[in-house]
């Protein structure tokens, strides 16, 4: 059953990893993110500088967007400062609004007469300023594709590549890349003078954390790069790509070095850390600030920096950044070789783990030794998220962890929830062969008593009905706590052995009809010290007196059921609460049927007059308490000598 339930575990485990509902894709998402966590270093390329509109270019140069001839000084600022190549991460698609002659135009087309009103086309000064500086060095300006058809930009015609980009793809490997319906891109002027263009797109995942980018997209039979990958491009003359798959993943290779893709054509983004970019902002550059040296032969991506412009993006590291810095992390990925991959036999892996973990779990936890296979499990838990993570940190490999080292812990719950059940049943079957066992012992001694006493074995069903009415009723009262519902049935069990000791009395006084005389009845007496010997006997003779923790009550009752609550009783004339309470429910239990019962030697008395006897001797002959309690249950005793009334 254990082995079963521990495969049928693993099964079931195994299917959500084959078919991973949403929560455990966002928790795969998580735990990524946590591994990578230990990965994030500095920049490894040393090629990457930032130049940002922060806050303080805002309030040096006014608000945003800044007028192009603005973007052309900071674009010529940086040709005179060395920088290899220059990146604006903006989408400029409209003519620059604050271009005098754009200005005029639109007063003349919103006074509905002039140039603007008979098709004159102004020419934007400003434009033109920025893109004569995009032409005097190599340059990228970033576009956007528009992934959902029918949904805003425009369809238009192939952007600007990198000169000299060529790029093979072996058949069917972008079957499943998205393909773009339009694009957003910069103005004919922008466009024409920049030295490419590359999308700015980003592939956030369902949490909304971004962790993969695309990196090339066809687009009217064109493969086009993105911003980040045509910065690469400009950097140096190897523009041949190759896409390709080969017997793990696909990828996509420039000169001699691979980038490891998705499905879907995205590389995972192996994120540096956040300061490891130098970083100028735009009133440093456009007041030329930095040394020469600063900047000279680097990628200088230009982006904004500002709060509340609006490009942000959540990471993985629960930090958020600008789309620059994404680009930024893209690039030096690309130039270092430092990627982050996720094979096509990942999932595959990770299902021979989980089969393994869930397998040799199930295997451990089956067997005895439960604190062995539960540090086993553990471990062996702990071990697939350490492997994972190591792979992850050393070697940029994704083999999730998460579903093979949650099958051990799921099978050691559960394993171990049907251990303790199984457990529990066999220890219920105990108990209750060792109830019957009790019950039979009960039986056969006390049908020595019927054999050789004249009374019924009515009798003893009637005083063990009586004797558990009397604890039922006391257990109600605050100082009977001890009274639970184990001792009230070992209480009413041990009944029929009050008067097991009659076994030991001759026949000729047990069986008189009659009075007996004085010696007769010091013999009939002994009958308590018989029974409680011969029970002291069975219990001190096993090796396991508590498992016959039954029986004393019935020794108590045997010997101490003729003992008076003022001491007058025998056979050691105990007196109040030194009586054992079993032999002071006995007591009464004893009397009332001996008064309601005929025998030869008496007629039956009504339960009036009985009740009328008892009352008299409460405090004396009874325990008050149990007096109290018969009087409470009068109609259960009357109900249960009608039922258990001996034959006529």
């Amino acid at each position: 059953m254990l082995i079963a339930a521990g495969f049928l575990l693993t099964l079931c485990t195994a299917l959500l990893l084959i078919f991973p509902p949403l929560f455990v894709q966002q928790t795969e998402l998580r735990l990524y993110d946590l591994m990578l966590a230990g990965r994030t270093v500095s920049q490894k390329s040393g090629s990457v500088v930032i130049v940002g509109v922060d806050e303080k270019s805002l309030t040096a140069y006014g608000q945003w967007p800044w007028p192009r001839y603005r973007m052309a000084r900071l674009v010529e600022r940086l040709k005179k400062l060395g920088a290899g190549v220059v990146v604006l991460d903006f989408l400029m698609p409209e003519p620059d609004r604050t271009s005098p002659d754009v200005i005029a135009a639109e007063r003349q087309r919103d006074l509905g007469s002039g140039a603007a009103a008979s098709g004159f086309a102004p020419i934007d000064v400003n434009t033109q300023r920025l893109a004569e500086a995009l032409a005097e060095l190599p340059t990228a300006i970033g576009y956007f594709f528009e992934l959902s058809p029918g949904v805003g930009g425009r369809p238009g015609s192939v952007p600007h590549l990198p000169p000299g980009m060529v790029v093979t793809a072996t058949p069917g490997v972008t079957a499943q890349w998205p393909v773009p319906a339009r694009l957003i891109r910069g103005v004919p002027a922008l466009t024409a003078n920049a030295g490419a263009e590359g999308f700015t797109n980003a592939q956030h995942d369902m949490d909304g954390v971004l962790r993969r980018v695309p990196l090339l997209l066809r687009y009217e039979g064109t493969y086009c790069p993105s911003l980040a990958l045509t910065a690469v491009l400009l950097t140096s003359g190897e523009r041949n790509l190759r896409i390709t798959r080969d017997a793990f993943e696909t990828l996509l290779i420039r000169g001699d070095r691979p980038i490891p893709l998705d499905s879907q054509g995205n590389a995972l983004i192996d994120f540096r850390n956040r300061n490891s970019f130098p970083y100028f902002s735009a009133q440093t550059i456009l007041e030329g600030a930095p040394a020469a040296g600063d900047l000279r032969g680097k990628i200088v991506l230009i982006g904004t920096w500002a709060k509340g412009l609006g490009d942000i993006h959540q990471v993985p590291s629960g930090q958020s950044l600008n789309g620059v810095e994404v680009h930024a992390n893209v690039i030096d990925n690309i130039l270092s070789g430092s990627f982050i991959s996720r094979p096509m036999w990942a999932r595959g892996a990770e299902l021979f783990a989980l089969l393994l973990a869930g397998g040799l779990s199930t295997w451990l936890l089956s067997r005895p030794g439960f604190v062995l296979s539960f540090v086993t499990v553990v471990a062996m838990s702990g071990g697939c998220y350490w492997g994972g993570r190591e792979l992850l940190l050393s070697e940029g490999l994704y083999i999730s962890p998460l579903l093979p080292m949650t099958v051990p812990l799921l099978v050691l719950t559960a394993l171990s929830l049907l251990k303790y059940g199984i457990e529990a049943r066999k220890v219920r079957q105990r108990n209750r062969d060792l109830i019957d066992a009790q019950d039979t012992i009960i039986i056969s001694m006390s049908t020595l008593t019927e054999a050789r006493d004249r009374e019924s074995g009515q009798h003893i069903l009637r005083t063990q009905r009586y004797v558990e009415i009397l604890a039922r009723q006391l257990a109600t009262l605050p100082g009977y706590a001890a009274l639970d519902e184990a001792n009230i049935e070992l209480l009413a069990k041990s009944a029929p052995l009050h008067d097991i000791g009659k076994v030991g009395i001759p026949d000729h006084i047990l069986c008189k009809p009659g009075a007996l005389t004085a010696e007769e009845y010091d013999i009939m007496k002994t009958h308590t010290l018989i029974g409680s010997h011969a029970l002291s006997k069975t219990i001190g003779g096993t090796e396991h007196p508590e498992k016959l923790e039954f029986l004393h009550y019935a020794l108590q009752m045997a010997e101490s059921h003729h003992e008076k609550w003022d001491g007058s009783g025998y056979p050691r004339g105990l007196s109040g609460s030194d009586i054992p309470l079993a032999g002071r429910l006995m007591a009464l239990a004893d009397v009332y049927d001996a008064l309601v019962s005929r025998r030869v030697y008496k007629r039956d008395f009504s339960h009036e007059e009985a009740q009328e006897w008892i009352l008299a001797r409460s405090g004396k002959h009874f325990d008050p308490e149990v007096v109290e309690a018969f009087m409470a249950q009068r109609e259960e005793f009357i109900r249960t000598a009608r039922e258990l009334a001996d034959d006529e």
